[in-house]
């Protein structure tokens, strides 16, 4: 006979196995559904070199794992939950209740720029990355970029302006002064690019010049250069012919240009430098590349009467002009007779000439300064004519 085997224990116990494992499976699918996870993103930074940074990351129900930073050009890791790994003294870690945690990195330097990862221990990892743009104000390359310049008039000119930046620097050229620039037959406010060149440049061109480089970042700069032109002299004489009277006083002006500053001085008809005293007082006034040359001249006598020539000289070059100064004299003649014959009638009339005498080199009337009014004697002899017709007329007049 075969004896009879109880099973019910055993059903009991694999009831028991069935339940844990189902627990168990249930506790494992809650823990996998609050796994950590990041609720935001890891926003991007832009900050200017020299200040400091902050790099955040927000994980939700983080639980027993971990937190890393990383930086990904290099796979250097930062800093491991609470614990710094980097030597870099520059950048330090802090964290708000386990949820935000913050990357501060001081004194930003351009090599710092990149991707940054916020990682968590989970299996397989959980991360994102923010990026990190390390922007840089513009600066002049001294040494690439154009000094003071001096260029003769007539020949072409090239100016240079270099700067760094990042994002690269836009450059762009201006006068300091606000005046349009003449660019090579146009005139523009603006010149854009690194390089100004001017063909046949002229003394307009001569000034200071701003090179300005701006990257849209904080602050714009300028590097001022001079440009210098030089030229021989050049003269202008407004009136080349001046007239006075004797006792008064009168003065000649003569305008010259010439950049380097030419030397301005008066001589007289037989070539002897004029210097300031009581008679001459030699004048001269300067703007820019301009001198304004006046020689006045007080208590005008006979010996002054003579031609006078301005002279300007500089390491380019001379040049002159001469201006005369002639007498203005007045005088009255009267008693003079002019007969008339009619039919039955003879008339004397006697009238009174008023006739200026002028110089006889040119045969021109002139008023009692320098205004020219007319040729010739017709003047005179109008003014005659004019008093005979008047006086017949009354005469006739007398008669009937």
């Amino acid at each position: 006979r075969i004896p009879q085997v109880s099973y019910r224990p055993a059903m009991g116990t694999l009831r028991t196995c069935l339940c844990t494992l189902i627990w168990v499976h249930g506790l494992v699918d809650a823990i996998e559904s609050r796994r950590p996870w990041f609720p935001e993103p890891v926003p991007n930074v832009t900050v200017i070199v020299g200040k400091d940074a902050l790099l955040t990351c927000v994980v939700q129900d983080l639980h027993n794992f971990k937190v890393a930073w990383v930086r990904v050009s290099t796979q250097t890791i930062l800093s491991i939950h609470h614990r710094m790994v980097t030597e870099n003294a520059r950048i330090t870690l802090s964290y708000n209740d386990h949820r935000t945690w913050f990357l501060h990195i001081r004194n930003v330097q351009e090599t710092d720029r990149g991707w940054y990862m916020c990682q968590i221990n989970t299996e397989p990892m959980t991360s994102q990355k923010g990026y990190l743009q390390v922007v840089v104000p513009p600066k002049m390359i001294e040494e690439e970029s154009s000094m003071d310049l001096i260029v003769k008039e007539g020949s072409d000119m090239v100016l240079q302006c270099k700067a760094q930046g990042y994002p690269e620097p836009y450059i762009m050229w201006r006068r300091e002064d606000g005046l349009n620039i003449n660019y090579n037959g146009i005139e523009v406010n603006v010149v854009d690019g690194e390089k100004l060149m001017i063909r046949k440049i002229s003394r307009l061109h001569m000034g200071y010049y701003l090179c300005v480089a701006s990257n849209g970042v904080p602050p714009t700069r300028s590097k001022r250069i001079n440009v210098t032109v030089h030229f021989p002299p050049m003269l202008m004489i407004p009136n080349q012919l001046e007239g006075a009277r004797i006792g008064v006083y009168s003065k000649l002006e003569c305008y010259t240009e010439a950049n380097p500053p030419s030397i301005n001085y008066w001589t007289n008809e037989r070539g002897d430098m004029i210097v300031s005293g009581s008679k001459f007082l030699d004048d001269k006034i300067r703007t820019g590349y301009v001198c304004k040359m006046i020689l006045r001249i007080s208590n005008i006598s006979t010996e002054d009467f003579s031609s006078y020539r301005c002279v300007a000289v500089n390491a380019l070059g001379e040049t002159d002009g001469i201006i005369k100064l002639y007498e203005i004299t007045t005088a009255v003649e009267s008693s003079n007779e002019v007969l008339l014959e009619g039919e039955n009638y003879k008339y004397s009339v006697n009238v009174t000439e008023v006739t200026d005498y002028l110089d006889e080199t040119t045969g021109a009337i002139y008023d009692n300064v320098t205004s020219y009014v007319s040729s010739s004697h017709t003047l005179a002899h109008s003014f005659v004519s004019y008093l005979i017709l008047l006086s017949i007329k009354e005469n006739l007049l007398n008669i009937v």
